[in-house]
């Protein structure tokens, strides 16, 4: 279900199990989460591997809208979710308008870039692990 809030976004649920992108779509939007969990993935050898969890009132798919670039990863709803879908135009209406908008969804960029960093460097100490190279 989706319905129009303000001109700024539109506020849209997604069902248990629903994928809201996936790696390699056009990313021309940024979600803020509301309600609910949603399971951030890359598919590796056919299988979805958890990347991250997004909680209410955190932003995702930023990145790709920003730069104009294929999303790195896919985005499944964990539970019933509601959030608001925001569009590249609405986005940057709010950062000339207001400042602390744009504060907040570096902030946001920010901590997406460094759960991704803390994941990578998991993953290669486990390699390492594993490979007897660490």
């Amino acid at each position: 279900m989706a319905e129009k809030n303000g001109g700024e976004g539109q506020r849209r649920s997604f069902s248990r199990g629903t994928v809201i992108f996936r790696e390699g779509d056009i990313g021309n939007e940024a979600y803020l989460l509301h309600q609910g969990t949603v399971r951030i993935f890359k598919t590796v050898a056919g299988r979805r591997v958890t990347i991250g969890m997004v909680r209410p009132f955190q932003v995702f798919g930023e990145l790709s809208m920003m730069d104009e670039s294929p999303r790195m990863a896919g985005a499944i709803a964990d539970d019933d979710i509601v959030c608001l879908i925001l569009p590249k135009q609405a986005i940057r209406a709010m950062m000339d308008q207001a400042p602390e908008g744009l504060a907040t969804l570096i902030q946001s960029m920010l901590a997406t870039m460094r759960s991704m960093g803390r994941e990578l460097a998991d993953a290669r100490a486990t390699l390492a692990e594993r490979d007897g190279d660490g």
